[in-house]
């Protein structure tokens, strides 16, 4: 049994922020409801989510136009950003529509020009080392792309190796997903000792048992005998 529902998380300015008012009136409600469906897959400490249109439009019923151009006015007032992949889109979330998001200096601008941003505030992208998405990140953003929920997530991940989920929580590798992926392995018994059926166990004890381990030693030394005396007798009569 869950301990709580599937949820999204968005702050309560949103329903009145200024940003959102600049949109137009035919594009407001539909580019609000897009944002929404994209703070279902965003990634809360980097801003970042993958979703495919076709992900989008199942979830909101909107065609891949009205996205295209709702995702646009959301950018042009400073809410997102797009970069075009190979395969996808990539959105960047304005940190300020995420909840709990942890804003740092690098990440309070997303106006182009930074003319309102002191020098000493911002970032040097040259110094900047980029780190490239674990192997569990990899898996996460694939079933994300696919329209999968937190629930497909993590039975994904509890088909990797013990050792792989191990490795990636002491590495602090989204560490939610992992544990419980490790729970949902503990449910299915992986790793764990079975109990074995009743006659299989008696058997087991049996042939261990060392009056029946003399039993068949002397029926096979008899046996052996017999075999040995007939043959001895059938060579005779053959002479």
């Amino acid at each position: 049994m869950q301990k709580y529902l599937p949820h999204i998380r968005i702050p309560f300015k949103l329903f009145s922020d200024e940003r959102i008012k600049k949109i137009p009136e035919e594009y407001r409600s539909s580019s609000l409801l897009i944002l929404i469906a994209l703070l279902k897959f965003v990634n809360s400490q980097t801003g970042k989510c993958y979703p495919r249109q076709a992900t989008i439009s199942s979830m909101v019923c909107l065609s891949r136009s009205t996205i295209y151009r709702c995702t646009e006015w959301l950018q042009d007032v400073g809410i997102l950003k797009k970069k075009r992949l190979k395969s996808t889109l990539l959105y960047m979330i304005n940190p300020e529509y995420i909840v709990n998001k942890k804003i740092d200096v690098s990440s309070r601008d997303y106006n182009v020009s930074r003319k309102h941003i002191p020098s000493f505030m911002m970032t040097d992208i040259s110094k900047t080392i980029i780190k490239e998405p674990s192997y569990i990140t990899n898996i996460i953003k694939e079933v994300a792309d696919k329209g999968g929920d937190k629930n497909v997530i993590i039975d994904k991940l509890s088909t990797l190796p013990r050792s792989t989920l191990i490795k990636a929580l002491e590495e602090k590798d989204n560490p939610f997903y992992v544990k419980q992926a490790m729970i949902v392995q503990d449910s299915k018994g992986n790793g764990k000792l079975v109990d074995l059926p009743k006659n299989i166990m008696n058997d087991i004890r049996k042939k261990k048992h060392f009056g029946y381990q003399q039993k068949v030693s002397k029926t096979k030394r008899d046996y052996d005998r017999k075999i040995k005396s007939k043959d001895l007798l059938r060579s005779d009569s053959q002479d």
